[in-house]
Order: C-alpha cells, then structure tokens, then sequence
C-alpha cells in the first residue's frame, strides 16, 4: 500500500471567526475543499487562529509534512468586490484592530532581519486569467495589509526561501459572505460560498498545472 503520509498534497488554510463574525469564509471554504483531489493532490485544509504566533506554528508544521507541493492561504477583506489574488508580502505589522488575544501591533517586523518583502508564487496572471474567463469578479493585489493575513504569507514565504523550497504558495483574500453583509447591515459587495470554492478549485488547478 502506498504511504499516505508521503501523498502529494496541496496545504490550504482559512481563519478561524473573528471579533463579531461568526462565520469566516476563508476557513468555510477551506473546510469544504479539504480531501478533495486535483491532478492526483489532495488538499489538506488547516483553519488558522487569529494570532500570529498560532497561525505560524500550526502552517510551519504543514510546511515539514512530506509531500507537500503548493501552499495557498486564504482570508477575509471585507469591503473589497473582488477576489483578491495578493501579489506581494511585506515585513511588516501594523494592526489597526487587537487579534484574537488582544495584542496590537505598531511597526513591527514579522522577521526581523528578514527581506522587506516577498512575492507570490502562484501563477498569479493564470489564475485571474482563468477566473476572468467564468465571469468571476478579480485582480491582482498589491496590499494583503499589515494584518494577520499578511503575516501569514510573509512568514510561509519566508520559511520556503530559507529551507530552500521551491513550492509554490500564495494568499487570497475573498469578500464578504451574504450573511455577513445582512448581519451588519453593510453596502458592500459580497459572494455565495459556492462561487468562493469555485474560485479556489479554479486557483488550485492553476498552481497545479503550471509545476
């Protein structure tokens, strides 16, 4: 039989609910697509705690499971219509609002001593070509924030250079649920869950296919 702990797989995160919400569409889509299959992958889904030192332990253990050949984070900006395809990660924390232990961070270095920035590498242009083809609102990203989600992929992106890991990995921020525009009465675009999964099964065939 073969080793299941050495199967090529995809490691895809989500957050866990955060301050008022209690739902968080990165972690519901990520719940949904784990052990699902593509191009002979399977996805291994990991639902982050809003507190970097947490989130960084529990991705820096998937990061060492044998088999591992693509990394996509995902997380919630809410106010954006779009899809966000987060091209850039920059060293740095600056919170405008307490994580879920309370800390708040001001000009602090997510690595210190490490590069100013990282950039993606999913194949960013292929993937919103795909996305823009279904009719799937999209773009390329310049900004992931200063927050846990571009802690994140700084620091996933920062712990592959340093191992020497050619594997692609990458952030992608999705809008805010229906629910959740109901539930605070906002005037803000938002997207089904159903099209989200979609927008990832199509990110993940991507990744996949450009290897």
């Amino acid at each position: 039989m073969p080793d299941e702990s050495r199967a090529r797989h995809v490691l895809l995160t989500g957050f866990e609910p955060f301050d008022k919400d209690v739902v968080n569409p990165s972690g519901e889509v990520a719940k949904l697509l784990d052990g699902t299959s593509f191009a002979g992958h399977s996805v291994r889904s990991l639902i982050l705690p809003v507190q970097h030192e947490a989130a960084r332990d529990r991705v820096a253990a998937a990061l060492e499971e044998p088999g591992l050949t693509a990394v996509v984070h995902l997380g919630l900006a809410g106010g954006r219509a779009r899809v966000s395809l987060e091209r850039v990660a920059l060293n740095v924390m600056d919170y405008e609002i307490p994580d879920a232990a309370g800390q708040v961070f001001v000009d602090a270095p997510c690595s210190p001593g490490g590069p100013v920035a990282y950039l993606s590498t999913l194949p960013l242009r292929g993937i919103l070509q795909e996305l823009t083809a279904f009719g799937i609102p999209a773009h390329i990203s310049n900004t992931a924030g200063t927050y846990l989600c571009n802690y994140t992929l700084y620091t996933t992106l920062d712990a592959l250079a340093r191992g020497g890991r050619a594997i692609p990995a990458g952030f992608i921020h999705l809008p805010l649920l229906p629910s959740m525009v109901v539930a605070h009465r906002l005037e803000e675009a938002s997207m089904d869950l159903p099209l989200m999964a979609r927008v990832i099964d199509i990110a993940l065939r991507c990744t996949l296919a450009s290897r």
